[in-house]
């Protein structure tokens, strides 16, 4: 039935009526609403430009160390500004570091006054200006791209076990522990600043982070999170007595690392923070461009051989521990290299970390247990395969089908090159050497021999040193002597070094039962402070081109030389040729291999092995004082090493005893040098053939 005119305007009038009625009144409503100060605060606009204000909290003694090396790593790189808050009357020699002086304020431990007068000025002179601001110490390394992804404040904490219940704390109340950092909005600082001074002078325990806490709950009403994965978004590792030295898989799931007190390895830190970065942007760059519509679909064969030459093989790693491998230098097994061993590790982390990014919908969680085997290749023109046979946990979470299995799967990947880029080894060694106050490169050579007997092998190292001592430039030899059976005839071999012009200086150690480390640190003691070392073995020949190789490789308060010696087999094992051959730098399978495993030879300055601490002079006979030094070297941080095959240095061959009063470490480590150096793999074949 059609409507009529006169209905259908009614109906339409009253539609339009209450429609501006309602609005009227929403208006009125809001009008009203936004003159009241709640409001007027949740709409204010903010005046802010900046992410997060760091407040960084040091002492005098610190100030060039700690909080400079904080300044010129990861405060360049986080979305804010930076802040290095000090007493007083405290001067720095770095007029660029951001030093805020607070008045009245002294280098008093525990810091209470400092931390609360820290967060006062804060709030009094930048509390409109940032959205976020972290009350830190100097010794915490802080990933700046990862903070920027966090909305949490802290790590709670009790207290230490001889603290736990006396800290004043209720039985639910915690304290965002200061080490790790302290995270706080600007309405939190707002509200918290006009209660510092009070909470300042009603101080229960002498903990400046669990007063903080206290004041901030009290008059704010919030608490540090208990969240449990504030544990590792604010790592703070106390029980380790030099924490972040070795392994740094706790930084790749941190926002903020706690404590870094040596700068050395507040760099080494920063550096794997930037790798880390640097990694992701280009697993980023490397996603998009398969993206495109022109890219070509991954495959596992990326390259189609014309011949088997063609074809790379494949290394095959046993439970991450051994590798075998073929056509290269230590092959066919050797342990498997630390640098192997890290990047299957990230590669497994990367791996799971995939798997269980939507573990939450998917109702389950994958955990690596153990790696059973593994191949890996290097494609040059492409990048390395793995394929990897995993043990993992299948843990089930969503009822009712909770359950935890342990499965194996085999992954396959492949990590694709970056673009090619080139740098030149002599810009690179200029700039080391440019951070090098001694730069010579034809310096003067301070060989440093331990002898006790061994005449006959110590005539035949003499005469190869003169012979070669015309060529190779400015060379002494310093000799440590231990008195022996064969003292006579060495030191009428010492004159006739001297007499061909080499200058030898002889250290006596008459009957001092002997020790390598001791007697290398005896040479050392005649070097001059910028002198070039280079510790040998009797044992030793070596070539003019070599000593040329340490002198460049070798840089004061830069780079220490550990060369990898081609050390000889037992002759009995050579082969025909080997053994028509006279000269001893022939570098055939038979005859010899590359000790990769050796430190025993090293090229450093003076200065440097001072500053490494040197040998350790307790170790008695051979063994372990090479290692100690190289470990030394590795940890001290400033130091590069660097470490190749060298054909002009060859070890001769002689028999090894490993008598039984040896300490145990060092006869593990005789013995194994024994073995390793009686015959080679293709000898020992041969062996195995007659009875086969």
């Amino acid at each position: 039935m059609p409507v009529s005119r006169p209905i259908l305007l009614t109906l339409l009038g009253a539609i339009l009526g209450l429609s501006l009625t309602y609005c009227i009144s929403s208006v009125a409503r809001l009008q009203k609403h936004s003159q009241s100060s709640d409001c007027t605060d949740l709409i204010k606009p903010l005046r802010g430009t900046g992410f997060i204000l760091m407040g960084i909290m040091t002492a005098a003694k610190y100030v060039d160390t700690r909080a400079y090396n904080v300044w010129k790593t990861w405060a360049k790189h986080v979305p804010g500004k930076v802040l290095f808050f000090v007493a007083e009357n405290t001067e720095s020699v770095h007029p660029e570091l951001p030093l805020v002086r607070l008045k009245g304020v002294d280098d008093t431990y525990p810091p209470q006054k400092k931390s609360f007068a820290m967060v006062k000025w804060m709030a009094e002179n930048y509390l409109d200006e940032f959205d976020w601001f972290l009350r830190a110490d100097d010794d915490l390394y802080v990933r700046g791209d990862e903070l920027e992804k966090a909305y949490a404040i802290g790590q709670a904490g009790l207290g230490n076990s001889a603290e736990y219940g006396l800290l004043a704390l209720g039985s639910t109340d915690n304290y965002c522990m200061g080490g790790p950092g302290v995270v706080m909005s600007r309405e939190t600082l707002r509200l918290l600043s006009p209660h510092l001074k009070s909470c300042l002078e009603h101080l229960l325990t002498s903990h400046e982070d669990v007063e903080l806490g206290r004041c901030i709950r009290r008059h704010v009403g919030v608490a540090c999170t208990w969240n449990y994965e504030m544990q590792k978004l604010f790592h703070n590792n106390q029980t380790a007595a030099k924490a972040y030295t070795s392994d740094l898989s706790e930084v790749r799931t941190a926002i903020t690392v706690h404590p870094i007190k040596d700068p050395a390895v507040m760099r080494r830190v920063h550096i794997h923070d930037r790798a880390l970065r640097l990694q992701a942007l280009r697993a980023r760059f490397v996603s998009l461009r398969t993206e495109r519509s022109d890219a070509q679909q991954p495959t596992l064969i990326r390259i189609i051989p014309n011949s088997s030459r063609d074809l790379t093989p494949w290394d095959y790693i046993n439970n991450n521990k051994i590798l075998f491998c073929a056509d290269r230098v230590n092959c066919p097994r050797h342990t498997v290299d630390l640098s192997i061993r890290t990047e299957i590790g990230d590669i497994v982390t990367q791996l799971f970390e995939e798997f269980n990014s939507n573990a939450r919908q998917r109702g389950r969680v994958l955990q690596f247990q153990s790696l059973q085997y593994g191949y890996m290749r290097v494609e040059p023109r492409y990048g390395v395969d793995y394929v990897l046979d995993m043990i993992l946990w299948f843990k089930k979470f969503r009822p009712p089908h909770r359950t935890t299995l342990s499965v194996r799967r085999h992954a396959y990947v492949q990590q694709v090159f970056a673009p090619l880029q080139a740098i030149s080894d002599r810009k690179m060694r200029s700039n080391l050497r440019r951070s090098s106050n001694f730069t010579d490169e034809n310096s003067h050579l301070h060989m440093i021999l331990p002898l006790k007997g061994r005449a006959e092998v110590f005539s035949r190292f003499a005469g190869h040193l003169k012979n070669i001592c015309a060529r190779a430039g400015d060379i002494s030899l310093v000799v440590v002597l231990y008195e022996s059976e064969d003292e006579t005839t060495n030191r009428a071999t010492i004159e006739e070094l001297r007499q061909s012009f080499v200058r030898v200086e002889v250290i006596e150690m008459d009957k001092a039962p002997f020790s390598r480390g001791v007697a290398l640190m005896k040479g050392a003691e005649r070097v001059p402070n910028n002198g070039l070392m280079f510790f040998t073995d009797v044992d030793m020949l070596f070539t003019c081109d070599a000593l040329h190789r340490v002198r460049l490789n070798t840089i004061l308060n830069a780079q220490v030389y550990f060369p990898i010696v081609f050390s000889e087999f037992s002759p009995e094992s050579w082969s025909e040729n080997d053994r028509l051959l006279a000269d001893a730098f022939h570098y055939g399978r038979r005859r010899g291999y590359f000790r990769h495993f050796g430190y025993g030879l090293a090229a450093l300055y003076k200065a440097d092995l001072v500053a490494v601490g040197g040998f350790d002079t307790k170790i008695e006979g051979w063994g372990l004082e090479d290692v100690d030094l190289f470990e030394k070297v590795v940890k001290h941080g400033r130091l590069r090493i660097i470490r190749s095959p060298e054909p002009g240095l060859v070890h001769i061959y002689h028999p090894i005893h490993c008598p039984e009063s040896m300490p145990q470490a060092q006869r593990q480590m005789c013995h194994g040098s024994k073995a390793a150096s009686l015959a080679s793999i293709d000898a020992l074949v041969d062996q195995i053939s007659h009875y086969t």
